[in-house]
């Protein structure tokens, strides 16, 4: 009775079953620019998905998992970046959708479409002015680097490994410049 459950599950989170879990990586590197010279951060993390669904958005059926993010520079103990959010599966649309909010203030809800319902490969993204799939932020994250991009792609090594780069674009408020803050890691599922 529980295979069958996991199954039929699994079959319902299309490309998201692959995820379930929490998972741990200690090769992540964090590009973060500035107007001065950019910044490189070698952190570890750890990412927990559960499942939740079917979640009824109208006629639509969304099914996807609950996740929660935190980083940690090799430097410090108390992690840098915590992030909590959704991965949601529409099979009626073949859309991943990634609703997410960071702990400094950037709420982003970004999405990409995906045919196969066990693709390894999935990529999503946002613009700040998109009226689909968009990005927000505080007043003051606005002025100083505004994040006007957001793209994040993710691979399934195989079960038990799988590694993502995410990229967000920022605008500088006083230069008008722009520079892209990159993350990317490889995680290996704890259980």
């Amino acid at each position: 009775m529980q295979t069958q459950q996991k199954s039929t599950e699994s079959g319902r989170l299309g490309p998201l079953a692959h995820l379930v879990g929490t998972w741990e990586g200690e090769k992540g590197h964090d590009f973060a620019p500035s107007p001065q010279e950019s910044e490189k951060t070698r952190y570890r993390e750890t990412v927990s998905f559960e499942p939740v669904g079917p979640i009824k958005n109208g006629s639509q059926a969304l099914y996807g998992l609950r996740y929660s993010s935190h980083a940690w520079s090799y430097e410090d103990e108390h992690p840098f970046h915590e992030e909590l959010g959704y991965w949601l599966w529409s099979p009626q649309d073949n859309q991943v959708i990634r609703c997410l909010s960071k702990r400094n203030g950037i709420a982003i809800n970004a999405g990409g479409e995906c045919i196969e319902d066990d693709a390894r490969h999935l990529e999503i993204s946002a613009q700040a002015d998109g009226d689909i799939f968009g990005i927000a932020s505080t007043p003051s994250l606005n002025q100083g680097f505004k994040a006007v991009f957001y793209k994040f792609t993710l691979d399934v090594e195989d079960e038990n490994h799988i590694s993502y780069v995410e990229e967000i674009r920022l605008k500088n408020g006083s230069e008008g410049a722009e520079y892209t803050h990159k993350e990317e890691n490889e995680l290996t599922r704890l259980f």
